[in-house]
């Protein structure tokens, strides 16, 4: 059996700057890194209404806006900030070591608590 290290290393902080987010690829999930006001978060990079990359579109504070439609989701939850009975986009664990970017893949989840901490 194989065993999975809890968090992976994936992107470096300096790939990030501040305001902006990041597309990556980890065991052929597409995610979304967002480096927002010093804390970096990661959720999926597909939009459930069209499929459209996240990550190509806005950022306006904790919130990315699909380029292709216009769907507002929160970075640090995946839930529509003004719908949230709506399509929530999982979430990822992230824990940013030095200026290494980790994440816990196995740990999807909608709640905020699990989501950024840096060492």
């Amino acid at each position: 059996m194989e065993q999975r290290m809890p968090f992976v290393p994936v992107a470096d902080l300096a790939d990030i700057p501040e305001g902006r987010g990041l597309r990556i690829c980890v065991e052929e999930v597409y995610i979304g890194l967002y480096h927002v006001n010093g804390q970096v978060f990661a959720m999926e990079d597909t939009c459930p209404h069209a499929g459209f990359p996240l990550s190509k579109g806005q950022l306006d504070g904790c919130v990315i806006i699909c380029e292709a439609h216009g769907w507002p989701f929160d970075v640090r939850t995946g839930f529509d900030p003004e719908n949230a009975d709506g399509f929530p986009i999982p979430c990822f664990a992230v824990d940013v070591r030095g200026n290494t970017i980790h994440i816990d893949t196995g740990s999807r989840t909608n709640d905020p608590r699990h989501h950024s901490r840096k060492d």
